[in-house]
């Protein structure tokens, strides 16, 4: 009844899996101990100050598809080639294929959306987009 062969692939997929997560629990007590050293020190310095109460800072991780401030501009680029509100879907395939990917691939896609619907609020922000509708009926022009 057993598959030696799929029994044999879900172990080693099991030994890598177990094999990162050790590696990143590693680093969560590393990066942990950092942090309390830190805030020894922070009490040194400013005995009144509770670390605990510091936010944390949002990291961001650099896409490798785009350098910085690329994917704005071919979104800006793909607003002047559309005439009137397009969709964010239009716009992430316009994107994927200015770069020469393909749109077929749908988890591709689906970061590409998510990624320009990120740009596309804080341009919204920033007075240069406009946004009509909600939601997956949204539509986005040049302001």
């Amino acid at each position: 009844m057993t598959e030696p062969h799929v029994v044999s692939a879900l172990r080693s997929k099991r030994a890598e899996i177990s094999g990162y997560l050790h590696d990143l629990e590693k680093q969560v007590r590393t990066w942990r101990t950092r942090l309390v050293h830190i805030d020894a020190s922070i009490k040194i310095f400013s005995p009144e100050t509770d670390p605990q109460a510091i936010p944390p800072r949002r990291t961001y991780r650099r896409s490798g598809y785009f350098q910085r401030g690329e994917f704005a501009r071919l979104c800006l680029d793909e607003f002047r080639k559309t005439n009137g509100p397009v969709s964010t879907a239009i716009l992430a395939k316009g994107i994927m294929m200015a770069k020469r990917l393909s749109p077929d691939d749908p988890a591709l896609l689906a970061a590409f959306n998510e990624k320009a619907l990120v740009i596309l609020r804080g341009m919204v922000k920033r007075g240069t987009v406009i946004k009509t509708g909600t939601s997956r009926d949204a539509r986005w022009r040049l302001g």
